[in-house]
């Protein structure tokens, strides 16, 4: 990562206070008639809240585009290809994740700033992955609603004038903990509906040992006591049934979302069916077989 880039996790900094400093003295006034904020928030209360801030701290001189859902957010975000894009996560038609995939993918460059009141992990996983697939890697910030506007305003500062990615400190921990991978995030799921190990090594065409050891390693990386991925002692692992605990602590970190539980709990209705008539017709070639 270049040396200009670096993450900034504590408030109040002094470095940060010096942007912001400048920031309000204007260093941005030479070129504001080039630049453009994309403001994407679906909830009208909070989008007139944003955009007055930014219209107070650029005397009303700085062009802002509002989006009400995801869809239009990528929409005017490729059209205007605005300096700095910020984003509500929640929002209809595509979240402010998907949203971001579908920027970053066409607009590399864009600036984002992620701005919720979820502090779910399940997010949070997803703009990490998205980050690190994205070359260079874009600067981009992560904060929590319920802080001040001087708060707001001081992201808005680092990511735009400096490049800095700026994560919440309440946030900080998920952000250094271990990414799960594809598999993992799927077998959250998995675990939380009920599936067996032996279902699960048929629903992802892997062989029983293959399922336990990615199931192994998924639960080093949730059942950790420090930011550095210490393990729990051996009696926690012995005194809790790991597959429950799992479940808890997926559901603790905001790890499952509830409509896609509902939406993996049909298609995985569909699958047993299919895999039930599937399993009945390998039953019956091995008898013939042994006739």
């Amino acid at each position: 990562m270049p040396a200009n880039r670096r993450i900034l996790a504590q408030w109040p900094d002094p470095s940060l206070q010096l942007w912001h400093a400048t920031f309000m003295r204007g260093t941005f006034q030479a070129i504001i008639a080039t630049m453009s904020i994309l403001i994407a928030e679906d909830n009208v209360a909070q989008r007139h809240y944003l955009r007055e801030i930014l219209d107070k701290e650029f005397s009303s001189h700085l062009p802002i585009v509002e989006a009400a859902d995801g869809e239009e957010t990528v929409k005017l975000a490729l059209e205007h290809r605005p300096e700095l894009c910020i984003l509500d996560i929640q929002m209809p038609k595509l979240s402010g994740v998907k949203a971001a995939r579908a920027i970053w993918r066409d607009f590399p460059s864009a600036r984002i700033i992620f701005w919720t009141q979820f502090p779910h992990e399940i997010y949070i996983n997803e703009i990490r992955k998205i980050v690190k697939s994205v070359d260079p890697p874009p600067a981009y910030g992560f904060i929590h609603k319920n802080n001040p506007e001087s708060r707001f305003l001081r992201f808005v500062a680092a990511v735009l004038e400096d490049g800095a990615d700026m994560i919440d400190p309440a946030f900080k921990d998920s952000f250094k903990r271990p990414l799960l991978t594809e598999f993992e995030s799927e077998a959250l799921y998995y675990l939380a509906l009920g599936l067996s190990n032996w279902a699960i090594a048929r629903k992802c065409s892997l062989s029983l040992r293959g399922v336990e050891s990615r199931l192994a390693t998924l639960y080093e990386k949730l059942f950790t006591s420090t930011a550095e991925g210490t393990p729990h002692e051996a009696y926690e692992k012995l005194a809790y049934n790991v597959r429950t605990r799992a479940f808890f602590e997926a559901l603790r970190r905001g790890l499952l979302n509830n409509d896609e539980l509902e939406k993996a709990a049909q298609e995985l209705e569909a699958w047993l069916e299919r895999d039930g008539k599937r399993f009945l017709d390998e039953q019956k070639s091995a008898n013939q077989r042994k006739k």
